[in-house]
């Protein structure tokens, strides 16, 4: 009998060191439940894109591709509508060309800006939102460029923009967004990503083949000429030492092979400045105007700014 009971407990032990296998076999490792774990977290944001219009000498970040509208608007001016939709958030660049040099000065953004949120605001006409009412409106600069902001607010959503004159250009950005959506860094990022050239590149009103030609015949080109460098230009130590500042605005003719081959002076700065303002627009390089797709002359206005903190070494 006690050889029988040694051998039924040691039956046993053995049946429950077989069953303690079993269960170890069956539970998930430490290593295989970090997965389940991480199932939860928020995916990475994804990146934006960099979108610059053709023939633009401008870009900015967009969430996804933007779709593409263009019309006539009225005194010549072009409306070019690029628009980007992410969730119930709502992207829109509006780009106005050919501008009438007669409005490009400051009191046309109070004429200007409005145009550029007409179809934002007609977007929030379709999302519901009828009474909208400005909170906040200034304006602003970029770059040397001016410009304004807004906002306006109804009980639904937010429509936040800024508008710049670029040139003979006017660029806005809008953001149409439900206001019960955290989205305030997004339009942010949207907002803040313009990115607008150190010298201010105008289809000219000269004319495209001289000085002499019509207002018309500059309007006729398919595309301008596109800045392809950002020379510095040199402060003069005369200059420096008596606080000379400020912007010399010259008119320069870009060949058909995209260099600058004569300039005339529009404003001017003492102590050197219009000649080192020359020299940096001798050195830069163009994609020249286009006009049924041959490359042609054509006359820019160029700003080339001096500033003795932004120069100083």
């Amino acid at each position: 009998m006690r050889g029988t009971t040694g051998k039924t407990r040691t039956l046993i032990h053995l049946l429950s060191f077989i069953a303690y296998l079993i269960i170890c076999l069956q539970s998930p490792a430490a290593g295989s439940q970090q997965p389940a774990q991480n199932s939860t977290d928020p995916k990475p944001q994804s990146e934006w894109l960099s979108f610059t219009p053709e023939t633009a000498s401008f870009s900015v970040l967009m969430p996804v591709a933007p779709s593409e509208r263009t019309k006539n608007g009225k005194n010549g001016i072009k409306v070019h509508t690029y628009t980007a939709k992410a969730g119930r958030t709502e992207y829109q660049l509006v780009w106005l060309t050919n501008v009438p040099q007669g409005i490009l000065d400051r009191s046309s953004l109070k004429v200007l800006f409005p145009r550029g949120l007409e179809e934002i605001l007609k977007s929030a006409r379709e999302f519901g939102s009828k009474d909208l009412v400005t909170t906040h409106e200034a304006n602003i600069t970029l770059n040397g460029h001016q410009g304004r902001e807004s906002i306006m607010q109804s009980a639904s959503a937010t429509i936040e923009a800024k508008g710049f004159i670029e040139g003979y250009d006017f660029i806005t950005l809008a953001v149409l967004h439900p206001k019960d959506e955290s989205s305030a860094a997004d339009s942010k990022r949207f907002l803040d990503s313009l990115s607008l050239p150190a010298f201010k590149l105008a289809g000219s009103t000269i004319g495209v083949d001289d000085v002499g030609a019509s207002t018309d015949a500059a309007n006729q080109v398919d595309a301008r000429p596109i800045p392809l460098n950002r020379p510095r230009p040199n402060y003069t130590e005369e200059a420096r030492k008596n606080g000379i500042q400020g912007v010399v605005r010259l008119r320069a003719l870009v060949g058909t092979d995209g260099v600058v081959k004569d300039t005339r002076f529009v404003t001017h700065l003492p102590d050197g400045l219009d000649q080192e303002a020359v020299l940096a627009v001798r050195q830069m390089r163009f994609k020249p105007a286009m006009k049924t797709g041959r490359p042609v002359p054509f006359w820019v206005m160029l700003e080339v700014e001096f500033n003795i903190r932004k120069r100083a070494r």
